[in-house]
Parts: C-alpha cells; sequence; structure tokens
C-alpha cells in the first residue's frame, strides 16, 4: 500500500472514532466536507501566484490569463495520459485559458524520480519539456531510472537528470497543496472553486470554464 493511501486512511481515524452513531458520522463528514469547500472556496477567491501563476509549472496558454486550470497529474498515471489529449484540446479550443500542470509523486515509487526530471527540463530546456512530457507519459511500466535515461537521451535533457533544486522546491510544494485539498489519486482538475477527479470530457470541461467568471 503506498504510504499516502495509509495516510488518508488514518486521517479519517479520528472522525469515525468521534462518532458513536451513523447520525454522528454523517454530520462529522458533513462538517469535514463544509471545511474542504471552504479551502477551496479561499483558494479559487484570494488565487495566489503560488499556485495559479508559478513559473515552476509546465503551462499551456497565457501566463497572465483570466482563467486557470489546475491540473494535478503523476507520469505513471495512465488516465492522465487520456486526459492530457482532453487538454491538449480545450487549450486549442480556449487559447485564452491557462492549464497549469502540478506533477505529483502518488502512483509508483518512481513517480517522485520523473516528476523532478520533467520539473528540470521545464527549469532548464522549456522548449523541449512537451516533447520529454508525451515520451513520458506513452512509455510503458513505471518510470525507472532506465526509461528517464532513454528520454533524456532522445530528447537532449540529459543534464535535467543530474539534479535541479527548484524542481525539487515545486514537487514539494505541488505535493503540499494535494495534501491540503486532501487529493490521494490522479487525475484531478481545479476549475474555480470545483474538482474533477477522474477522467473528463472536453464538452464537461469547456462548460466548467465559461461557467467562471
Amino acid at each position: 500500500m503506498k504510504r499516502r493511501t495509509l495516510l488518508a486512511g488514518l486521517g479519517l481515524m479520528p472522525l469515525l472514532g468521534a462518532a458513536r452513531t451513523l447520525p454522528d458520522l454523517e454530520a462529522l463528514a458533513e462538517r469535514n466536507r463544509q471545511r474542504h469547500r471552504e479551502r477551496l472556496h479561499a483558494l479559487a477567491s484570494s488565487r495566489p501566484a503560488a499556485v495559479y501563476a508559478n513559473p515552476a509549472d509546465p503551462a499551456l496558454g497565457p501566463a497572465r490569463a483570466a482563467k486557470t486550470v489546475i491540473y494535478f497529474t503523476d507520469l505513471n498515471c495512465p488516465y492522465c495520459q487520456k486526459l492530457d489529449e482532453v487538454l491538449e484540446r480545450v487549450a486549442r479550443e480556449r487559447p485564452a485559458v491557462r492549464f497549469a500542470f502540478k506533477p505529483l509523486a502518488l502512483i509508483d515509487d518512481s513517480s517522485a524520480p520523473a516528476a523532478r526530471y520533467a520539473l528540470a527540463v521545464w527549469q532548464i530546456s522549456p522548449a523541449r519539456y512537451w516533447a520529454v512530457h508525451h515520451a513520458l507519459m506513452q512509455a510503458s511500466g513505471p518510470l525507472g531510472p532506465a526509461t528517464l535515461a532513454r528520454v533524456a537521451a532522445d530528447t537532449g535533457t540529459t543534464r535535467a537528470l543530474s539534479g535541479e533544486p527548484r524542481a525539487t522546491q515545486a514537487l514539494a510544494a505541488n505535493q503540499a497543496l494535494a495534501d491540503q485539498l486532501q487529493l490521494f489519486s490522479t487525475p484531478v482538475l481545479l476549475v474555480g472553486e470545483r474538482l474533477f477527479a477522474g477522467l473528463t470530457d472536453a464538452e464537461t470541461l469547456k462548460r466548467a470554464l465559461d461557467a467562471l467568471p
């Protein structure tokens, strides 16, 4: 069991322990959901630059966009590969929207080094980032050292394998934000105050974007 999955379960223990009856549990769960909604509202209202306009985030669309979609992904996530195609399509149809990619390390032990490598490419050679991103997403099996080395050689980004402090910091910030929002799986889209977990089709995403102020 992944450590973050275990921690997610442990985080529910105080909730379960405090409930004496089913109505108690339902009331506690609703209070927990309300706190979560309040966190989303505060985040969407304040739009902190560290979240919505962080230059460490690989992104599609204009840097100063009025609307930004936050995309939590894992480079080992097969569903994220499918959602990438949806986002690229919507980005073409909604060119004024920014899509900020925030890689996480949830699925496999290899997710963290893969995310650090990809984020380092964005810092060092941003023009080559999307070639790297697509190669990683299309690779079969966990993204181990051999796969990263092959992708780096094919894309001319070997230097990014040596480590980049800003990439490490960016991944840590992504993980902290995911923890704050109680995200324990990918893919997840944050659109305004709404979270879309799992695969989302283009029409649903466009309607959510069009509904934003």
